[in-house]
């Protein structure tokens, strides 16, 4: 169909500047497939130039998908879980451990760093190896921190003599390694086997209670003006308005308990290791105070582990 056939279909209620619209239009589309089977004869090029006239004619309400067929290859970054379905790295096994606390470390450039010791008590001993068959997944049990056998319940200490007839430990904790084939009951863990130097690790631990705290030293919230006859130095303010809602929005920032809280610090470079004097160096703060259990685990990166 010719555009002076087109514009003799159009209804006489158009005005002419409406017909020169769709004149133009029409145009538009007759161009736009003509580069468009052009540029899948004739390469990239043109076929990019056939695509940006589609682009217009498209936001202008044209249909120009007739007679258009394009073979173009798939894109990496369209498909990633296609192409790196299998090239994520295995997530490796951890341990626990004591803080000892922390000291400064100069290393062979003469630069100064801030490091936390990590004690390796007598422990790290594995203790039940769960698999999807019996316990719905997989994952290591691991006992540590050795102690009397009083100061542990009756059936944990009769679980840790079934499973490789380990001492009584003060604690048990699950770690989730990709691979728990090369695991037994009554295997001790050793730190050299699975962190090396340079390796990222991620400590997990309890932060130091700081009790009941007020909302500037909790919460980091300004306080009030200290002289001139002001009477709110360090209180909270406002907690909500008084007819609408006429109720305190839950998850508001107030005075309460700060810290004992379960806290993660990642992403924590290893500096040395030693399993003679057992011993893990990482740089940078972990939680909790000398003396509290701290679990170290490799970091999971992702695009990389997970």
């Amino acid at each position: 169909m010719m555009a002076s056939e087109e514009v003799a279909l159009l209804p006489r209620k158009y005005s002419p500047r409406s017909r020169v619209s769709a004149v133009a239009l029409a145009l538009a589309a007759v161009a736009a497939v003509a580069i468009g089977t052009v540029a899948v004869s004739y390469g990239p090029t043109v076929l990019g130039a056939g695509l940006a006239m589609r682009g217009v004619t498209s936001r202008m309400g044209v249909n120009t998908n007739v007679g258009i067929t394009r073979d173009v290859a798939v894109n990496s970054r369209q498909r990633k879980w296609e192409i790196r379905e299998h090239s994520r790295e295995p997530i490796k096994m951890g341990m626990m451990g004591t803080k000892a606390g922390m000291t400064m470390y100069y290393d062979d450039a003469g630069i100064c760093h801030p490091v936390t010791v990590i004690a390796l008590e007598e422990g790290n001993y594995v203790t039940q190896v769960k698999s999807k068959e019996t316990d719905g997944y997989e994952a290591i049990q691991v006992a540590y921190k050795e102690c009397r056998d009083r100061t542990i319940p009756w059936p944990e200490r009769q679980h840790l003599r079934k499973h490789g007839q380990v001492k009584a430990m003060k604690h048990l904790r699950e770690f989730k390694p990709s691979d728990i084939s090369g695991y037994e009951p009554g295997q001790q863990l050793k730190a050299e086997e699975l962190f090396s130097v340079g390796d990222l690790v991620d400590v997990s631990g309890t932060s130091v209670g700081k009790g009941f705290q007020g909302s500037v030293k909790r919460w980091n919230m300004a306080r009030g003006p200290m002289t001139h006859g002001s009477k709110s130095h360090r209180q909270h303010g406002s907690i909500g308005c008084s007819a609408t809602p006429s109720r305190v929005y839950k998850g508001l920032k107030m005075a309460g308990n700060m810290g004992n809280e379960r806290r993660t610090i990642k992403k924590l470079p290893v500096m040395l290791v030693n399993d003679e004097d057992k011993y893990i160096v990482v740089r940078g703060s972990v939680p909790g105070k000398r003396g509290s259990l701290v679990e170290i685990r490799p970091t999971k990166l992702v695009g990389v582990h997970v």
